[in-house]
Parts: C-alpha cells; structure tokens; sequence
C-alpha cells in the first residue's frame, strides 16, 4: 500500500504541500456524522449532496433597505 501512495506521501513532506492533520481529521468526522444523520434514506445521491453542502459557507441574508 505504501508503495501505491508513496507519490503522495513524498509531495506531502515538502513544507509548501503540507495541510493541518487537525483539519483533515475534522474532514473525516464530519463525513461519518452526516451518514448517521441521513441513516433511512434511500438515495446515495441525496447523502453526496448533503457532505458536499455541509463544506459550503453559510448562505447571509442581504438586508433589504427600507426606502424611506
């Protein structure tokens, strides 16, 4: 196995390509907690776009102003 990533764990040593193991393994919780919360549904397609829309930032609302 090693052998199949060693690329990539190569690249990951150098200091530019380096990422937080924290926010890696906050990634790969949240995956997980999405699974149990959509637990019952059918579709594979419905559990993709709800990990993909739990990583998007929240939508603001615009406050609309008051013409007078």
């Amino acid at each position: 196995m090693i052998d199949r990533h060693w690329d990539g764990i190569a690249s990951y040593c150098h200091p530019e390509n380096a990422v937080s193991l924290g926010l890696v393994e906050g990634l790969n919780n949240k995956i997980p907690v999405l699974q149990r919360r959509a637990y019952g549904y059918r579709a594979e397609d419905y559990l993709a776009l709800k990990i993909v829309a739990a990583f998007l930032p929240p939508l603001t609302r615009r406050e609309e102003k008051d013409p007078l």
